[in-house]
């Protein structure tokens, strides 16, 4: 018989056995739903990055065709006076030759005895024969031109009307298309808002965020460096060509022509033929943080032409009207203005890499040192901007300019 004493000691036994069977379970399952959890949460970073990115990419694809449209009306701007030079050229041409036509008509009319004669006008319809004799007479004066001539260049005038005519319905339609593609912008911008609102970047999205932009500037430096070795290549075959076949080539002319300093405050854009497209280094973008603190989009407008014959030697920045501006760099900041940039700021950073701001709605507080990341305007559209954004130029080492874009879009 066993005794209660046993029995219970046997009792307690596999009681504790079978606790420590579901604390072991227990802790297993813990354990397990652990990483589970941590793998969810790194998950939903993913796609609320993927989801703002998208947002981001569709605003800067707006930004880009906008500015594409406004690279277009300058063009236009530019083709439409030369086409108007060419056509008062043509018809001061042709004015000259009706007046030196109509004198030779003249002289011989009063030379034939005629009491009266026909003024150039309608020539086809000169059916007098006096008339048609003495427009004989007149192409072959030796003083004077040959109608054929005259003829030719009315033809040019009228093609040079219309090729002035065709501009300016282009640039007409060109100023629609560009004010239905603000529209756009402005409407893909306040999207990307309402993403990043719902969104709420926390530090997980922000890495993942961060992350994406990195392996896009990866591609990036791998891309411009695929171009340049085959640029590279080209140039050694052409060479190797010419070499061949005895040429001597002139090795004078084919490089650049160092370009505009690009520090201009004044324009932010450089006269003359586009700057150097030099490929952006392999750390574009460190070092330095995006200068806009808010939402924006942004577009590759390096050496596109611009008003007056300038070519653009920066990176333009869209943004609502009074966005937070700051530092890119720690450094100094130094405010000015001018016509075209209207409020600029140069901040002068720590490395020596300068970078110029314009536009600006206004400045927060005067000429000073600042930390990177401290706020040193707004964003606006004071000089020549025809909406708010930050014009942005980049000048390492405080040398020439360079494109901006793969910069911004390292850190953006």
């Amino acid at each position: 018989m066993t005794s209660p004493r046993s029995l219970w000691s046997r009792q307690s036994t596999r009681r504790l056995a079978a606790a420590t069977v579901v604390l072991t379970l227990g802790l297993s399952a813990v354990g397990s739903t652990i990483p589970v959890e941590a793998q969810t949460d790194s998950e939903a970073a993913r796609q609320a990055a993927r989801e703002i990115q998208a947002a981001r990419d569709r605003a800067n694809e707006a930004a880009q065709a906008l500015f594409d449209a406004e690279s277009l009306i300058d063009t236009l701007s530019l083709e439409i006076a030369e086409a108007q030079r060419e056509l008062t050229a043509v018809e001061a041409e042709s004015s000259e030759m009706r007046r030196s036509l109509e004198a030779s008509a003249v002289r011989r009319f009063t030379q034939s005895g005629g009491s009266s004669f026909i003024l150039l006008g309608d020539l086809d319809e000169a059916n007098d024969e006096l008339t048609a004799e003495v427009l004989t007479a007149v192409t072959v004066e030796a003083a004077t031109v040959e109608l054929d001539d005259f003829d030719a260049v009315i033809k040019e005038v009228d093609e040079a009307r219309t090729r002035l005519e065709r501009r300016q319905a282009e640039a007409e339609q060109a100023s629609i298309d560009y004010a239905a593609l603000q529209q756009r912008t402005e409407d893909e911008i306040a999207r990307l808002i309402e993403v990043e609102e719902r969104r709420q970047i926390d530090e997980a999205i922000e890495r993942e965020l961060q992350r994406q932009r990195e392996e896009r500037a990866r591609q990036d430096a791998a891309a411009a460096q695929a171009a340049a070795d085959r640029q590279s290549a080209a140039s050694a075959a052409a060479a190797s060509s010419n070499s061949n076949s005895g040429s001597s080539g002139s090795s004078g002319s084919s490089g650049s022509s160092g370009g505009s300093s690009g520090g201009s405050a004044g324009s932010g854009s450089s006269g003359g033929s586009a700057p150097p497209a030099t490929s952006p280094p392999s750390n574009a973008g460190r070092g330095m943080t995006c200068p806009i603190r808010g939402n924006y989009a942004f577009a590759n407008t390096w050496g596109a032409p611009r008003s007056g014959g300038r070519r653009h030697q920066g990176v333009d920045m869209i943004a609502p009207s009074g966005t937070t501006l700051v530092a890119a760099e720690s450094g100094t900041v130094r405010f000015s203005t001018n016509r075209l940039g209207g409020n600029a700021a140069w901040v002068t950073g720590n490395s020596g890499t300068k970078y110029y701001y314009a536009h600006l709605l206004g400045f927060t507080g005067g000429n000073r040192s600042v930390s990177q990341g401290e706020q040193i305007g707004t964003v606006g559209q004071t000089g020549n901007a025809g909406t708010p954004h930050l014009h942005l130029q980049i000048h390492p080492g405080g040398g020439t300019a360079v494109n901006p874009y793969p910069y911004v879009r390292a850190v953006c």
